[in-house]
């Protein structure tokens, strides 16, 4: 066995002479491929492949090799403490390379943690180890704050301390120095993230040193690490083989288990060159078990959650829109329903154009800042009579309204801020807790107080009009925003709201904390194309571009969604800087956050400036096809291909009798009896523009131009291939071409040429790109927080896509009507344990509003749902019953799926008392409306919902019942 000396010398903290560490680890490795082993201190190489520290192969299948290290060495890296010494604490991975090729196979899962400092005899060491070919999945799960800060949180006060634990390891390692030479003491790791504050883990095994599998005599494991719960047991020479399991019970009756570890016991057993190592070791050698284990659970932990937005929410003391502080009673409602998760919409400021559609909720102008509409006036301190009147009259005519009036409720709103800013700015500023505030938060607070500011100066969002303001520095920034400037009370005023938002919500999330909820946020794809993150970071995004989505199941026409795209290599620079501040702000407040269209994360489909429908969209990054592809199959006719497919046949059949006045408004002859549209209207946004009609128009005008301008768009991407914007003379298929008369009336081979590059682009050739640029994001998406992720994964899914997000512990989302085989339902009972189901979202009609509606769902694949989904006799019903509610409810409760999570619509429908007349009503959002407005709102208050208590005992039962919390 190989023995590398890792001593440098020097130091005073960790002391006590050297330490040998054999590392010996199980991995399979083929004809010129060797094993390494690196880790977070010096002398294994600070995680460099470069400087790792070979093993050598003892046999097939097991690698080893001997570190030695000084106590006392400067180590540098972590673990190491103030003084520049180490304190004997160890990350670190193994990783299989290739010889020949210099390839590195890092192994799967996060790095792994080794503590070398245990007491004053501590001595050598010996890790057995296994590599990890996949990643320990839920152990990455498990270990996020959703679950050790929330749903299994053991506070500091019931653990026991670090200095207890290290103190009972060292009685052990002293009991086996007693025990004399060939004795060790041996530490048993193992993952256990299930465990509730009253319970604990017990190790028991075949030995009398582990109790003889007696319950009685099992032995507590400590939890001052928890998750991760170890304990040091001595053991005599000649123990090298026994059989060990853990066990949960409640620590007043540990001998009676409340769970016992699924499967056969484990194996321990020490090789001859173990035992070699343990009888030359100094003074005892720790052997090292299990430290990548996890506790075999017979029946996985499955949870259920609600979905609300918070603008949707009604309460008696909320003004015309749910605030914050009225998530509090969501809380309480998640607990009387055994709900353990409650799910919200996007919450950043969206205010871009003053005015209704601001309501959409993902076009955020910053993403940092809180949306006002969500404040709560009353918490903003001792109001003046006068105030106080105006917003108890305005609180009761904008509350009285079945939907949210949103820019009635912004008037109110900053009007009342305002006044209460005017009254209390000179002490506001002066107290700790705005100071502290501001010094937290001044790199986002105060760039979008002065985007706030210059927008409501120009009257827009769009900086490209603010003339020598339309590009900022910090040091202007500085500048602009200093106290004593004569429009300081515009920045302040913002900094107040802010302020004010932060503390509500922060209250929020330390109450559903306390009462172990879990609060889930929403990360949008994108930003406003003007919003202070495009003003300040240019160069982060292409703002020449728009994201969007193909066509897909809401919509024909494909989604521009108007945000700009990201510039992925210009952020790599400063590793995701922007990303990793963004996410560790929604740490502040969330456990848990779902990543909107994470298919983005992967390729984006991006729209030219161009472009008003997502038709005309392509994916990048993307392999694309070259001119020479295309001759060398025989197709030669790029106008054909490139150019709208148009001639007086498709204008005859698009536009009946009144087609020569369009093609002669529209339309221009060109050779070979073909048409095309003239330089006026040649892109959609021409066309766009040219349609617009005044404000004073009839309805009939506005339905005709809209009724023209979709046939016309139609028309417009009647082709088979994009022209790349940036790399002339490359091409993309245009999405869906199948659809189109131009594909549809070409000849036979050529026909057959197009598929043939159809499935190739879409489904072979991006593969291996696209799975690299899922690995090379969201690994960074999930280090830069402790909060569990989620990803909306629904649409075109690239094969590539469920592997990676399984690599990375990413759950997947899984909604019925959207299967993602090709099939016509999702089946609750198939679907994968990491996995989010729910029955509907935001995006979609409600349950009942799917059922009721007969384009979506029709008398024989209603039949087909309520037999063959439902298992339900006899003849649907046509209005959705709240039995046929509780029924889908129950079957998505009773899924395999880690998470059920709800919307708070499909949830009241099991009550006829508390469910909304209209299931029309309760669809929040129509996809394929992109001038949407955002302003469903629920019909009863929280409070009543919270006074119903039969409605709350019926859903607390189906949890109950389904085994989930």
């Amino acid at each position: 066995m190989d023995e590398v000396d890792g001593r440098d010398g020097g130091g005073n903290g960790w002391t006590g002479g050297e330490v040998k560490v054999t590392f010996r680890v199980q991995a399979e490795t083929r004809f010129g491929q060797e094993v390494l082993v690196s880790g977070s201190i010096g002398a294994l190489g600070e995680f460099d492949v470069q400087r790792g520290v070979a093993m050598v192969c003892e046999r097939p299948g097991v690698w080893s090799v001997s570190v030695v290290l000084e106590k006392g060495g400067s180590r540098g890296g972590e673990g190491t403490g103030v003084d520049g010494t180490w304190d004997g604490s160890i990350r670190y991975k193994y990783a299989r390379t290739d010889r020949s090729t210099g390839a590195v196979d890092w192994e799967a899962g996060r790095e792994r943690s080794l503590s070398l400092a245990f007491g004053s005899m501590e001595g050598d060491s010996v890790v057995k180890d296994v590599f990890r070919e996949k990643p320990e999945t839920l152990q990455e799960i498990f270990s996020t704050e959703a679950f050790t800060d929330v749903i299994f949180n053991r506070p500091e006060r019931i653990r026991m301390s670090l200095n207890v634990a290290k103190a009972e390891n060292s009685a052990a390692i002293t009991k086996a120095v007693v025990l004399g030479k060939g004795s060790y003491s041996a530490r048993f790791v193992v993952f256990a993230g299930q465990v509730r504050p009253d319970e604990a883990v017990y190790l028991i095994g075949s030995v009398e040193e582990l109790g003889q599998n007696d319950f009685a005599k099992a032995i507590p494991m400590s939890d001052s690490q928890a998750p991760y719960w170890s304990v040091m047991v001595p053991f005599p020479e000649g123990k090298k083989h026994f059989s060990y399991k853990c066990f949960i019970a409640n620590k007043k009756s540990p001998g009676s288990p409340i769970v016992i570890e699924d499967g056969p016991h484990r194996e321990f057993s020490l090789t001859d060159p173990e035992l070699a190592a343990i009888r030359q070791g100094r003074p005892c050698v720790i052997v090292h078990v299990g430290s990548d284990f996890s506790f075999q659970y017979p029946n996985p932990w499955r949870g259920s959650g609600v979905a609300v937005p918070v603008f949707s929410l009604r309460s008696e003391k909320s003004c015309g829109v749910g605030e914050f502080l009225d998530l509090k009673k969501m809380v309480d409602f998640c607990v009387a329903t055994g709900n353990q998760l409650l799910q919200l919409l996007p919450i950043n400021d969206t205010t871009v154009f003053n005015n209704w559609r601001d309501s959409y909720p993902y076009r955020a102008n910053s993403s940092f800042a809180l949306h006002p509409q969500y404040l709560n006036l009353d918490e903003l301190g001792k109001m003046p009579e006068a105030i106080r009147a105006e917003l108890n009259s305005e609180r009761t005519r904008l509350n009285a309204l079945s939907q949210i009036d949103y820019e009635g409720v912004m008037r109110v709103k900053m009007s009342i801020v305002k006044k209460m800013y005017a009254l209390q700015k000179l002490e506001f500023f002066k107290t700790r807790e705005f100071i502290e505030f501001f010094k937290e938060n001044s790199s986002w607070l105060v760039p979008h107080a002065l985007f706030r500011f210059f927008t409501d100066v120009n009257g827009t969002a769009n900086f490209d009009q603010w003339g020598i303001h339309g590009k900022i520095t910090p040091k202007e920034m500085e500048a602009l925003a200093a106290p004593d400037t004569f429009h300081f009370d515009y920045i302040g005023v913002n900094y107040f709201i802010q302020f004010h938002l932060h503390k509500q919500l922060t209250e929020v999330a330390e109450y559903a904390t306390a009462n172990r909820v879990v609060l889930k946020g929403d990360l949008p794809i994108g930003v406003s194309r003007y919003c202070t993150d495009t003003w300040v970071n240019p160069v982060l995004f292409r703002l020449n571009m728009r994201a969007g989505a193909p066509p897909d199941y809401f919509t024909e026409k494909g989604q521009n969604w108007g945000f700009p795209t990201y510039d992925w290599d210009t952020m790599a620079k400063d590793n995701f800087a922007w990303w990793r501040a963004r996410l560790g702000q929604m740490s502040l407040f969330f456990k848990a956050y779902r990543i909107d269209h994470i298919l983005g994360f992967f390729r984006i489909w991006e729209i030219p400036e161009s472009w008003v429908t997502g038709m005309g969209g392509r994916y990048k990054p993307a392999i694309k096809i070259a001119r020479s592809e295309l001759d060398s199959r025989g197709l030669w006719d790029m106008d054909r291909y490139v150019s709208p497919y148009v001639h007086d046949g498709l204008v005859q059949r698009f536009f009946g009798s009144d087609w020569e006045r369009v093609k002669g408004r529209f339309f221009e002859s060109t050779w070979g009896g073909r048409l095309k549209f003239k330089e006026q209207f040649n892109t959609e946004r021409k066309l766009q523009e040219a349609l617009r009609l005044p404000e004073s128009a009839s309805a009939g005008e506005l339905q005709y131009n809209q009724t023209l301008e979709d046939k016309l768009f139609i028309l417009m991407n009647n082709l088979l291939l994009l022209e790349d914007i940036e790399e002339k003379g490359t091409y993309h298929p245009r999405f869906n071409f199948h659809s189109t008369t131009s594909f549809q009336e070409l000849p036979g081979d050529w026909k057959r040429a197009f598929e043939e590059i159809y499935q190739d682009y879409f489904f072979r050739r991006q593969r291996e790109l696209w799975r690299t640029q899922g690995l090379r994001k969201l690994p960074m998406m999930k280090s830069a927080s402790g909060m569990l992720v989620c990803g909306e994964d629904l649409g075109f899914v690239p094969d590539c896509v469920p592997s990676v997000m399984d690599a990375t512990s990413i759950l997947g989302l899984r909604v019925q009507r959207m299967p993602g085989d090709d099939v016509e339902f999702g089946d609750p009972a198939t679907y994968e344990y990491t996995s989010v189901a729910t029955l509907s979202s935001h995006d979609t009609s409600t349950f009942r509003g799917w059922w009721e509606n007969r384009d979506e769902m029709d008398l024989p694949k209603l039949r087909r749902y309520y037999k063959q989904l439902l298992k339900m006799e006899g003849e649907p019903p046509q209005e959705c019953t709240t039995a046929v509610v509780e029924k889908a409810v129950a079957t998505h409760l009773a899924s395999p799926s880690m998470w059920c999570i709800l919307p708070i619509q499909d949830l009241l429908g099991m009550d006829a008392k508390l469910r909304r007349p209209i299931a029309a009503e309760e669809q929040i959002n129509d996809p394929a409306n992109n001038m949407h407005y955002w302003r469903f709102r629920l019909h009863v208050p929280i409070e009543t919902i919270l006074e119903s208590t039969e409605f709350l005992k019926k859903l607390a039962d189906l949890n109950r019942a389904s085994g989930r919390g």
